[in-house]
This record gives structure tokens, C-alpha cells and sequence, in this order.
């Protein structure tokens, strides 16, 4: 099935050939953004646990379901090393129906108990829509390696645009007759209760049916350079630094003029040595070829870094702490929007609605990110969005004066912001490491939206009740400052070029 597709896909004009595997990505990711419809999802799940299920259950521990969701940062890694070993559709489909069995099996989780509920909906739809992430947007990379900030926008567009079809569908399922949420914030409706668990059931098929589609289109272009063995991966976090390129055992590693100038020092040596050794011409011949062979193979490496390499590198631990700061801030929105919404509005359709158009928004302007920084700089790119969600999220405690107009229109302006975040990071991950290890890279990278969500559950959990969500947004808009401050100190890549280029 793979050469086959994969050979369908080769005999179409070459500026075509991009087009199914785009096709199959985005559809995948649609379905896996649905992770961003928790906002809007939270009040009916709480209400229901909490009449239904738990009368101990709150909203604020509920937080903890996107936290669990977090583990996908670790299925990234998992995610990369399985498309390696097995191939990317394998390893992609892998992740899809774990993810959709575990939205279908919430259905009953939820009737259940909270921790199964927990299980279901968070850990296995986190660990499969990690899997099934990084696997859909590396294999499109490979089809456009030179492109690579546009078409991982397009492919992330999707997941951004997903909020935007499945947040009315679910409000449409769940409340058809609009019901507003009591002073306590808990639905009580019977009629709205008796919905809940059929929602996940009829969303969970549908995903299926849309993953076994895109799934068809997943695979990689024949002339793709063989992937790294499992013992390859492993060796690159275990082997000892001695067996790691001299080029990158510091990051302190000055740019290349020319690519001629590449070649190692120590391997002009040992071209020196055997030639001046060799008594016969055919000998010399033999070893000069032998010797260009290695420093061209030298001068590839240099264009990637493993793992092991990438953990080294300060570069990395910048990058990280950016992420770490621009998924806080946008996951205290996307999970909290709703709740505080309803502090001044009593419409819940027109807040589905309101977050459909800003989730469209946020799609269009994950596209619109990744030209910019294939046109500019991933510093440029991400200074600008953080500069403005700082902004939003400060004066964010003045919409309720404004009313649902002033509060949609933060909301498509901060989640045009928060588009970034997916668009641009992996992209950076790209130019300053390479790409042949970018899927495993990039998982390590997004290990800090975990760590995000274990302070954003605790600080909700514990907190939020003494704090108030105004004081909870003056202290949110510090995190996309800090995140402006973090990405404009990384100029240079770990190889000496500038991080544009």
C-alpha cells in the first residue's frame, strides 16, 4: 500500500506532487486539533461529573485533563523513533486511533469516575495526538524541505481551524436549547446533562473516519535519505560524547565562509599522511577519493544535530524556555476563555460561535506566520506575536465594559497570536538543528508545554479562586514578554549561521 500510493504520488508534475500528502497531514490534524475545543467543552464535562458522577468534582481541577493531554510532548519523541522503525503512516496511524479510542471511550469513562474519565480523555488522547502530530508535519517537510515554515503553517493551520468546525458541533450536540450556566458556573439541566457522554461517542467516530482518510496520503518521497535505526536513536542519547562530531561538542563554533572550507582539518591531515605514504599512483588515487569522500560525508553532518547534540546546546534550552512561556499564556486562554466569558455573557452558542471564528483566524494566521518567517526570521515572527498577546492579555480584564463585541475582538486578535506558537517553533527547530532528526528534536523542544500545564493546573486548581481571572491575565501577559526576550538572544545557530538563513 505504501510504494503504491508513494508511486502514485511520484508519476504526478513535480509541483503537484506536495498536494495529496498536504491533503492527508491537514486532515489529520484537524481532527487532533480538537484538542483546543476543551474551552468550550469544560463547562459541559464539569457539569456533568459534578451532577452525575463526583458531586467533589470542580472546573478548576479539570485544568488537569489538558495537563495529562501534555504527555504529548513524550509521544512526540515516541512518535518520531516509531516513524523511523515502522515507517510514517504505520507510526502515524498508531497515534490516530489511540487518540479517537480514547475520545470514544470517554463516553463511558465519564459515567464512571474521574480518573478514568482522566485516563480516556487525557492521558490516551494526548499520547496519540503526539504520536500522530509530529509524524503528519515531518512527513510534509520532506515533501517541501525547502519550504519548510510555509507548509508546517499549513499543516498546523489545520489543526488551528479544527476548533473552529467542532466547537459549534459540539455546543449544537450538547446545548441546542442555549442554556446558560448557573451563578456557580454548572449547568443543572437534565435534558443538557443526558447529551454529554453521547458527544464523545459521536465525535470519536467521526475522527476515525477522517484519520482512515488522511492516513492514505501518508508517506515519503522516494528519494528521501534512509531514516535513522532504532540503535541509531538510542546510540544518539547513550553513546559517550567522544563518539559525537568535534563540530558540535560546543555550540561556541564559528560560521563556515565557504563550503569548500568545511572540510575538517583532520581530514586534510590524513589526506596528507597517505598520500605522501603511498608508493604507487593507483594507491593515491584511491585514498584522495576515500579522504573527499569522508569530508563531504563530514560537511553533511554538519547540517544536523541528534539528539544527544541538541540537548548540549544552549540554543536548545533558549528555545525551550521561549516555548515554555508561549504555551503557557495561550493554554491559559484556550482552557479558560469560556469560563471567564461567562462571568458577562449569558449566551453560549454566541461563544461557540466566537470561538469558531477565532479559531479560523487562528488558522489563517498560522499561514501567515510561517511566510513571515521563511520571508524574515523566526525572531521577527515571534517578537511581534508575543509583543501584541502581551498587550491583549493585559487589557484583557477591560472587555466585559465593551461587551461581546469588545470580548470577540480580543479573542481573534489573541488567538491570532497564539497561532505562532505552532507555526514558527518547529520551524526553528528545523533551521538550527537540521532535519533529519526534527521530529525527535521538536519533541524534546515541546517537552516544555508539559511543564507549562503541570504550573497552569496548579495555579488554577489552587489559586484561581483567591486570584479572580483578572489578576490571572496581568500575571499571564509577563510569560509572552519574557518569550520575546528569550527568542531575540538566539542569533547564531549551534553550526555558526545565522538562524535566518
Amino acid at each position: 500500500m505504501v510504494s503504491v500510493v508513494q508511486r502514485t504520488i511520484m508519476r504526478l508534475p513535480e509541483k503537484f506532487r506536495l498536494l495529496p500528502v498536504m491533503f492527508g497531514a491537514v486532515l489529520i490534524h484537524i481532527s487532533l486539533g480538537t484538542y483546543h475545543t476543551f474551552g468550550n467543552m469544560l463547562p459541559y464535562m464539569a457539569s456533568y461529573l459534578r451532577n452525575r458522577t463526583d458531586p467533589q468534582s470542580t472546573i478548576e481541577e479539570m485544568i488537569w485533563v489538558p495537563t495529562m493531554q501534555g504527555c504529548f510532548p513524550f509521544a512526540m519523541v515516541i512518535g518520531g523513533v516509531l516513524s523511523h522503525f515502522v515507517g510514517p503512516r504505520l507510526a502515524c496511524a498508531l497515534g490516530c486511533y489511540l487518540m479517537s479510542c480514547g475520545v470514544y471511550l470517554s463516553s463511558f469513562t465519564i459515567q464512571h469516575s474521574v480518573s478514568s474519565f482522566f485516563f480516556t480523555y487525557g492521558f490516551m488522547f494526548g499520547l496519540g495526538q503526539g504520536i500522530a502530530y509530529v509524524v503528519a508535519v515531518a512527513t510534509v517537510i520532506n515533501w517541501a524541505p525547502d519550504r519548510v515554515g510555509l507548509v508546517s503553517g499549513i499543516v498546523a493551520a489545520g489543526f488551528g481551524v479544527s476548533s473552529s468546525i467542532f466547537a459549534p458541533i459540539q455546543t449544537h450536540l450538547v446545548n441546542p436549547s442555549n442554556f446558560a450556566t448557573g451563578k456557580d458556573g454548572y449547568f443543572k439541566e437534565a435534558e443538557l446533562l443526558d447529551r454529554v457522554p453521547g458527544v464523545f461517542r459521536t465525535l470519536g467516530m467521526a475522527y476515525m473516519i477522517m484519520q482512515g482518510i488522511g492516513l492514505i496520503f501518508i508517506t515519503d518521497p522516494r528519494d528521501t535519505p534512509p531514516s535513522p535505526s532504532i540503535s541509531s536513536l538510542i546510540n544518539c542519547f547513550l553513546s559517550p560524547s567522544s563518539h559525537r562530531p568535534s563540530s558540535f561538542s560546543t555550540v561556541r563554533y564559528s560560521s563556515l565562509r565557504n563550503q569548500d572550507d568545511a572540510i575538517p582539518l583532520t581530514s586534510k591531515v590524513r589526506h596528507r599522511s597517505v598520500s605522501r605514504g603511498s608508493s604507487e599512483e593507483g594507491e593515491e588515487d584511491e585514498e584522495r577519493g576515500r579522504s573527499g569522500s569522508e569530508s563531504s560525508n563530514d560537511g553533511e553532518d554538519k547540517k544536523w544535530m541528534n539528539p544527544r547534540e541538541v540537548l548540549s546546546s544552549s540554543t536548545f534550552y533558549f528555545l525551550f524556555c521561549a516555548l515554555f512561556c508561549c504555551s503557557f499564556y495561550a493554554n491559559t486562554f484556550y482552557n479558560l476563555y469560556k469560563t471567564f466569558a461567562e462571568t458577562f455573557i449569558d449566551d453560549d452558542i454566541f461563544l461557540a460561535w466566537a470561538f469558531s471564528l477565532g479559531s479560523m483566524a487562528n488558522a489563517a494566521a498560522r499561514i501567515g506566520w510561517g511566510q513571515l518567517t521563511d520571508k524574515t526570521s523566526f525572531q521577527t515572527a515571534l517578537s511581534l506575536a508575543c509583543c501584541m498577546a502581551s498587550f491583549l492579555l493585559l487589557t484583557m480584564p477591560m472587555t466585559p465594559l465593551g461587551g461581546k463585541t469588545f470580548f470577540l475582538t480580543w479573542l481573534i486578535l489573541l488567538f491570532t497570536c497564539m497561532a505562532a506558537t505552532h507555526a514558527l517553533f518547529i520551524t526553528a527547530i528545523v533551521r538550527c538543528f537540521g532535519a533529519k532528526y526534527k521530529a525527535t528534536n521538536y519533541g524534546l523542544c515541546v517537552l516544555s508545554t508539559t511543564f507549562s500545564g503541570i504550573v497552569l493546573s496548579l495555579l488554577a486548581q489552587y489559586e484561581l479562586h483567591f486570584l479572580g481571572y483578572n489578576w490571572l491575565f496581568l500575571i499571564t501577559s509577563v510569560f509572552p514578554f519574557i518569550a520575546f526576550g528569550l527568542s531575540t538572544t538566539i542569533q547564531i545557530t549551534p553550526q555558526g549561521h545565522r538562524i535566518a538563513s
